[in-house]
């Protein structure tokens, strides 16, 4: 399922120790793309001039003290300049380093969230500093990756409106130099994240001959033998003991990807550019994510380059720039084995090949086509198309791996029709796109590509350890062409564990076969022997047709499933449900094409004069009655057109609070609210221009009774006319329902921000009389001034300002519910909190606060999920009195006078909900 919060994943370096972590990174070539560049690219502007950077803030020891693993302070603060100099001093290149100063303070384990918001939430709030942290003892790696062997990670995180980075971030794990990786390989690590910060995304080029012995020609032909170690490029994305020192001298292809993005002005008229298009076995579909290696036959390590198709932007496309003019090279792809990339790497469709000119298509795999190029010059057209794959070829899907596979019909499931089918390593067929995720869970299975899963579980056809298959996975084609089986004969879980054989297999309709209503094909899976326990089998139609409701149900109830109406039948299995499909046989009927029942080509829904009328609260969560699409087949016309809008009518009440949220799909989604005068009186567009963007319009005030409509459309559809959507087209679920909210005034209040409110009555509270009180987002009021501080302590509570604690957490009201004040009754106050999430849209509490002038103070919680908080009243200042810390649960009525509180964490989590506290003078 779609998250709110977009994540948005950061360049990363890590030990082969944890090759596997469930940790991704950034791919060869550029870090990222801009729509704004000329060539697509993101780069630092003015050339790369004065990139800034702020090092972390000076310990509380002072400059001696520790900072990064064993290094004090002074010691980091030097290596890390130095790590700038590596890439400052290309001579090719006019990138430059902006030291801006330290932080103000040293960031750690209890503070560092806001500084990685933009990366992890898909935002863009500028807070004037470029950090590099250095985590002393690894405590923040520990509390975003668990024990997951990351180094470090880097990237730009904020940007202009042309798309120019004018921030970064950089995080350095000491950790690691604590758990032993020596300091001089952790200085190649900072130079790596530098890179990433600089703008330069992974590259494979020597790396895996040295960590993995791969061949170092198309394998299995080691056609220029293993390559030196002190050869490992910079920006490849493992690092081990002695290996990673080599990378604080930029490698060629780091030095060609960095002179790329900030060229001097000779760069490009002194070398020599090589450019082609990756092309499946069909000699017709470029293929994204392969990489390309370009090695100078007389100097095949050092004068070596790599390019990662698509990476710029343009599908199947690499271009390698930085080659020495007239040089000879011999450019083939290379299965990249591991590590996380942006532009998710492939398995190859075939076996690895060179280029071989006019002979390229289904050539033989080891000769290769000269290339080369004079100065200023690009050898363009140099292609590569893959060789077929035979049948009962073992299948290079690698480990966390996927094969592209052409079929011999057009495969329909959920009404969409395929040419093609990507084979993963995991266990399971998709549609339309591969899939590396080994973690199989519900949420995954529903939202992700259509899926066959014969076990979808961490299965390993790859030994990262020898470099071997283990297990087969193989396909085949009957005489007829009308069925394609795919095999996984013996193919162990990951770490060679058992012994599990399956097979999934497709049917195509004879050419004459008819029927009345267009329905899917057919398909079967036939289990051998399982060794597995785990796992996920089944089907899903993915997030084109799933509402991510649909729940799990027990395949073994019978052999045939009728799936007309169902998007998913999945069973997810574990250890209180062991896998128990040993040596049986699912078929499963054609699935339907799923159609939108608001509308239709007689009545369509696609204009406010013919908006679907709906009662309230309604959602499209139920496939059989509330299946809700843009389709752009459908029309007022019946033609196709560039797109399709839904507009759904519904009565509001004045004084109403309404929400309408799309929270799951496949479509970049934009909706929009018009009043009972047509007029357009909200829009919201969470995606931008992104696949899987969200859209909601969250407690929005209702100030007149009537008709009122939405309207449903893609991007960048901003007048709802249904043309010209790019946002794609596919099921969409939504909710929309009303609230009365409490009386008062609502507040807007920002993540971390507060509100004064004025009292029309004088309050007292520990030893004062107040005329305002200052309600904060993070659950609490403070008198005299506002808080921001949503890390909440002891410490601060006792000494900071006099405060009303209900419940100081880390509350975000700007992700979700509301907050108001009510003053109506004479001499009261009350706050009310109501379904607020914490930070990253967690959750839901719900509480008030009600001060009266006669100084009591009354608490009442109807609904809180936080589990860690601050609860009490305190005059702050550090000043003496009231019991301190006590158990709140045992008592409802409490002083308001001096400091009484009590500290909620995992160890005690929050027992207050669904009670009121009295607070007495």
């Amino acid at each position: 399922m779609k998250t709110r919060f977009k994540s948005k994943v950061v360049a990363a370096l890590s030990t082969p120790a944890f090759l596997l972590a469930a940790y991704s990174s950034f791919a060869g070539g550029p870090l990222n793309l801009n729509a704004a560049d000329p060539d697509n690219v993101e780069r630092w502007p003015s050339g790369g001039a004065g990139i800034p950077f702020n090092i972390d803030g000076v310990p509380a020891g002072g400059p001696g003290a520790l900072a990064l693993g064993t290094q004090d302070w002074t010691t980091a603060y030097a290596d890390v300049v130095a790590a700038t100099g590596q890439w400052a001093g290309v001579a090719s290149a006019t990138n430059t380093y902006s030291d801006n100063g330290p932080m103000p303070f040293d960031i750690d384990a209890t503070n560092f969230a806001p500084f990685i918001q933009n990366l992890f939430s898909g935002t863009n709030i500028s807070d004037g500093f470029s950090p590099i942290a250095l985590d002393v003892d690894g405590s923040i790696f520990l509390a975003l990756f668990g024990s997951s062997g990351v180094l470090g990670f880097a990237s730009t995180d904020t940007r202009d409106a042309m798309g120019n980075p004018i921030e970064a971030v950089m995080f350095l794990n000491g950790g690691a130099i604590n758990g032993g990786f020596p300091i001089p390989d952790f200085q190649g690590v900072e130079v790596h994240e530098f890179g990433h910060y600089t703008g330069l995304a992974h590259t494979v080029t020597n790396g895996e001959s040295v960590f993995f012995g791969d061949q170092s020609g198309p394998t299995p032909s080691d056609t220029f033998g293993p390559s030196p170690i002190n050869l490992v490029e910079t920006m490849y994305p493992f690092a081990g003991n002695g290996i990673a020192r080599f990378g604080v001298t930029p490698h060629a292809d780091d030095i060609a990807i960095l002179s790329f993005l900030y060229p001097d002005g000779g760069f490009f008229g002194s070398t020599a550019t090589i450019t082609g298009t990756i092309l499946a076995p069909n000699s017709i579909t470029p293929l994204t994510g392969v990489n390309v290696i370009a090695r100078n036959v007389a100097n095949p390590f050092v004068d070596a380059n790599s390019s990662i198709s698509g990476d710029r932007g343009t599908t199947g496309v690499y271009t390698i720039n930085g080659l020495t003019p007239g040089a000879t090279y011999n450019v083939f792809v290379d299965q990249i084995l591991a590590g996380g990339f942006s532009t998710p790497f492939i398995a190859l469709p075939g076996p690895e090949e060179f280029h071989s000119g006019a002979a390229e298509s289904n050539s033989d795999v080891d000769f290769a086509e000269p290339v080369s190029a004079a100065a200023g010059a690009t050898a363009s057209g140099v292609d590569v198309i893959f060789n077929s794959p035979q049948p009962g070829d073992p299948l290079q899907v690698g480990d966390d791996g996927f094969v592209e596979l052409f079929l011999p019909f057009t495969f329909d499931i959920c009404g969409q029709d395929f040419d093609s089918v990507f084979v993963n390593a995991n266990g399971s067929l998709t549609f339309g796109e591969g899939d590396t995720d080994f973690t199989e869970s519900t949420g995954e299975f529903l939202d992700s590509p259509p899926r066959i899963a014969g076990v979808w579980d961490d299965l390993s056809p790859f030994n990262l350890i020898t470099g071997a298959q283990q297990g087969l996975v193989t396909f085949n084609v009957s005489k007829n062409g009308r069925r394609f089986t795919v095999s996984y004969t013996d193919v162990p879980e990951f770490l060679t564990t058992g012994s599990n054989t399956f097979s999934i297999t497709l049917r195509g309709d004879h050419p004459d076969t008819f029927v009345a209503e267009p329905l899917g094909s057919r398909f079967v899976i036939n289990y051998g022997d399982l060794t597995v326990t785990d796992g996920l089998g089944g089907y899903s139609c993915g997030n084109f047709a799933t509402s991510s409701f649909e729940e799990p149900r027990d395949l073994s109830e019978d052999g045939t499933r009728g799936v007309y109406r169902n998007p998913a039948i999945f069973e997810l299995f574990g250890f209180s449900n062991p896998n128990d499909l040993a040596n049986s046989r699912l078929r499963f009927a054609r699935t339907r094409n799923f159609e939108d029942l608001h509308e239709s080509q007689h009545f369509p829904n696609d204009s406010l004069a013919t908006a679907t009328h709906i009662h309230l609260p309604f959602d499209t969560i139920s496939t059989k009655r509330r299946f809700s699409e843009i389709d752009p087949d459908r029309s007022s016309t019946g033609h196709r057109t560039d797109g399709d809008v839904d507009y759904y009518e519904f009565n509001l009440a004045e004084g109403q609070l309404l929400t309408i949220d799309l929270f799951h799909g496949g479509i970049d989604s934009i909706i929009g609210l018009f009043d009972p005068n047509d007029d357009l009186i909200a829009v919201d567009d969470d995606g931008q221009g992104v696949i899987g963007g969200l859209s909601i319009i969250e407690n929005f005030p209702i100030t007149a009774s009537g008709k009122y409509t939405l309207a449903v459309s893609t991007w960048p559809d901003f007048d709802f006319d249904g043309l010209g959507g790019l946002g794609g087209e596919g099921r969409y679920v939504m909710d929309i329902f009303t609230i009365t909210p409490p009386p008062g005034d609502l507040l807007t209040l920002p993540d971390d921000g507060f509100v004064e409110v004025s009292l029309d009555f004088s309050f007292p509270y520990q030893g004062n009389n107040w005329n305002s009180v200052f309600v904060n987002s993070n659950g609490n009021l403070t008198f005299g001034s506002g808080d921001t501080d949503f890390s909440e302590s002891v410490g601060e509570f006792l000494n900071d300002q006099p405060r009303i604690a209900p419940l100081w957490d880390d509350l975000n009201p700007a992700a979700g519910g509301f907050v108001s004040a009510d003053g109506s009754i004479s001499n009261e106050m009350t706050v009310y909190f109501q379904d607020v999430p914490e930070f990253i849209a967690t959750g839901a509490n719900s509480f008030s606060v009600t001060m009266r002038s006669d100084g009591t103070v009354t608490v009442s919680y109807t609904g809180v999920d936080s589990v860690d908080s601050i609860v009490g009243v305190t005059p702050g200042g550090g000043l003496p009195g009231g019991p301190g810390a006590v158990d709140l649960s045992t008592s409802p009525t409490w002083s308001a006078t001096g400091t009484t509180y009590e500290q909620f964490s995992g160890g005690n989590p929050f027992d207050l909900d669904l009670s009121t506290q009295d607070y007495n003078p």
